[in-house]
């Protein structure tokens, strides 16, 4: 891993965190705010990322903005990221975002426009996303853009196709831009969340309400039996920012991370 002071040997840039709910993504922004980053918060519900931004530049002295995106439209995402680039150099994305649907859904009953919106937020949002931010990695050789995935990014699921699909595309892309931009210093991973995420049970865990407490967490829903462990997001925010300071002698492209009382849940 490099050290802290490899890390700081540079101006650092932004740190771009798309899909910020209540539970991981305020974890990974509050992380890469603690470590020192200017954080751009992005999501729909502007007022929502709005307290966020507030809560975390309070708790860790640093500048955060919360600019609002629906990453299934590509005008809002070139206008999001506008806001993003004029902060200045966007080091670090990470693509987070999730669209809600019920699961598990019989497939004959799945709308054609629900289908493709889980598509366009999962896979094409993304795409726009990292669009946006690589060419400026490409020209200072250096940039980090981790991908959230989950356990049906690497398996088919009964009731679970609009998941499925665009979280498939989703690792798939991942692995394209990893073979196409490490060699350019751009490190590609693909986090898989096989777990439930819940609510942060350090201090943070205050701030929020009642729902953050909600079995689907941000990005996973589905398949979860009796007792199940939930992920705490603060300590797999400790991951994305460990696979960002990973020498690069030895990046990781791909992890699975869940419970120690694991139960799979697909």
């Amino acid at each position: 891993m490099r050290s802290m002071s490899a890390v700081s040997s540079y101006q650092r840039g932004i740190a771009a965190i798309v899909g910020v709910g209540p539970n991981l993504g305020r974890s990974i922004a509050r992380k890469f705010a603690h470590e020192g980053y200017t954080v751009a918060i992005l999501a729909r519900d502007l007022g929502r990322l709005s307290r966020f931004a507030d809560e975390i530049a309070r708790e860790e002295k640093a500048q955060v903005f919360a600019i609002r995106i629906d990453c299934a439209d590509s005008k809002s995402v070139r206008e999001a990221f506008e806001g993003v680039l004029s902060l200045g150099f966007v080091e670090v994305l990470v693509y987070n975002a999730y669209q809600p649907v019920s699961y598990p859904s019989n497939f004959t009953d799945i709308r054609i426009d629900s289908f493709e919106k889980s598509l366009a937020v999962s896979s094409v949002g993304a795409f726009h996303c990292a669009q946006q931010v690589i060419p400026g990695m490409v020209e200072r050789g250096r940039g980090t853009i981790l991908f959230t995935g989950c356990s049906v990014s690497l398996n088919g699921i009964a009731g679970f196709s609009e998941l499925c699909c665009g979280k498939f595309a989703l690792r798939g892309l991942s692995q394209c831009l990893a073979k196409e931009f490490q060699p350019s210093g751009v490190h590609v991973a693909h986090v898989i969340i096989d777990g439930i995420v819940g609510p942060p049970r350090g201090p943070s865990a205050a701030v929020g309400s009642s729902s953050q407490r909600s079995l689907v967490g941000e990005q996973q829903r589905g398949g979860v039996g009796e007792g199940s462990v939930m992920m705490d997001p603060d300590s797999l925010a400790q991951t994305y920012w460990h696979l960002h300071v990973q020498d690069r002698t030895a990046w990781t492209q791909e992890i699975d991370l869940r419970p120690s009382s694991h139960t799979r849940f697909f």
